[in-house]
């Protein structure tokens, strides 16, 4: 098994041989295997483990078993006891869900502060097998099909190339000592009822289960690397992603294949739930101006577009203005007139006339912040930064606080709304098409 061991470790560059590994051991026959592979192959690594205090005396028992383990083998040992049953009755979460978390927090915490590459875990094929039946009986995308992987971040799994069976007769064979937790033979929890008569089951169909759904698995990663190069395309290809927001082009999408999958992989980013991405879904051929929230961020619905800002962004207002003729947006106690024209007339007090033909719509109508700049008109194309531009208008601090600027998806300012447009949009002579902005 250590050629195996070793070789499974190189193939899937888990990690660099010399380098500090921290293992965690919970003193089972999988942990106490994954040790022994470590010292015989002359790895540098500690020990950790984690008392979740839910067996009474066996938990205690088990630290203890640990703690001698790590001074046989003159390795770093490091432990902490944790109020699991608690942490699952504040946080209102199942016992086996606080239990990981605790342990994976505390594993990085430790690898941290010690300087550890990596955190290496015991898993093993048949616990990989048993995860992705898990998925599949819950509900899964493609995602959930690749069972538990080599390597993720800092957590390494070296022992993912064999099975339960395998490791038990390594155990045996090596008279390496190990715990039995009681708890894993109770199938009131759910991989332990697959694991013991699921499981058992699918080997009554087919002798060879264990064997072909990993054959499965190793499709399902394929596939599911050719469905992330799909998305990453349809992403290029729908998306128009700025600093401070997003636009998915409607038409483009309506004509794209699996529709409501595109669409749930574009938004999922954004903080955006199946629930919510069903009702986005739901409106894309229906009238604009609809509005979804997510934690993070906020979609408005237009005719041809979704915007997508930021909810930080849009909790100070935020807008998408779209080519139209005329529209009025209300902003407090006042209101912001937009009107495309054909031909000049002359400026009216606190009104803005810029060329439409050379601006990228839809717009953005949003509050200036800091490290915005603009070319303003009569300045000769000077470069300004909006902080100093309102220095130099004097530019009292309540009125600065909501002052709003029109930005086109070029991401260019074109005007300080009711200041001064931005002089790469000025009318000229040859002029066929403007704007105005006016408060």
């Amino acid at each position: 098994m250590i050629n195996q061991f070793k070789n499974f470790i190189q193939s899937n560059q888990l990690f660099s041989e010399g380098i500090p590994v921290l293992a965690g051991v919970s003193g089972g026959v999988d942990s106490m295997v994954l040790v022994n592979l470590f010292s015989l192959m002359n790895q540098p690594f500690a020990i950790a483990h984690c008392n979740f205090q839910l067996r009474g005396d066996e938990s205690n028992a088990d630290e203890k078993f640990v703690k001698e383990l790590a001074s046989t083998l003159k390795v770093e040992c490091f432990t902490e006891q944790f109020d699991t049953k608690e942490v699952a009755r504040t946080e209102k979460i199942s016992i086996q869900m606080a239990a990981r978390n605790l342990r994976y927090d505390w594993l990085e915490k430790i690898r941290k502060q010690n300087g550890f590459h990596f955190i290496a875990t015991a898993h093993h094929r048949d616990d990989s097998i048993e995860t992705v039946l898990m998925n599949l009986i819950k509900g899964t995308g493609i995602r959930g099909l690749h069972g538990i992987l080599p390597k993720q971040g800092k957590i390494i799994r070296p022992l993912l190339f064999t099975g339960k069976n395998e490791i038990r007769k390594f155990a045996l064979e090596n008279k390496i000592a190990f715990r039995e937790d009681s708890s894993n033979i109770k199938t009131v929890y759910e991989r332990n009822l697959i694991r013991h008569k699921v499981i058992p089951l699918m080997e009554e169909i087919n002798p060879s289960f264990k064997s072909s759904f990993e054959n499965s698995i190793r499709h399902f990663v394929d596939a599911e690397a050719l469905y992330e190069l799909s998305i990453a395309n349809f992403r290029k290809k729908l998306m128009k992603q700025k600093k401070s927001y997003a636009l998915i082009d409607i038409p483009a999408l309506l004509n794209s294949i699996a529709i409501e999958t595109i669409l749930f992989e574009l938004l999922q980013l954004f903080g955006f739930e199946e629930k919510s991405i069903e009702q986005i879904f739901n409106s894309l051929k229906s009238e604009s101006g609809k509005e979804f929230l997510s934690s993070t961020h906020r979609i408005i619905k237009d005719r041809k577009k979704l915007f997508i800002v930021e909810k930080e962004l849009s909790d100070s207002e935020v807008f998408l203005i779209e080519k139209k003729k005329s529209q009025t947006i209300p902003i407090g106690e006042n209101k912001i007139e937009i009107r495309l024209k054909e031909a000049s007339s002359r400026t009216k007090h606190g009104q803005i006339e810029l060329d439409a033909d050379k601006i990228s719509f839809p717009l953005i109508l949003r509050k200036w912040k800091s490290g915005d700049y603009f070319y303003p008109t009569g300045m000769k194309m000077k470069k300004k930064k909006l902080s100093n531009f309102f220095v130099d208008l004097k530019i009292p601090l309540h009125e600065k606080e909501n002052q709003f600027v029109l930005q086109d998806t070029a991401d260019k300012i074109i005007c300080v709304v009711g200041l001064r447009g931005d002089e790469r949009f000025a009318l000229k002579s040859f002029t066929k098409n403007f704007i105005t902005i006016k408060i």
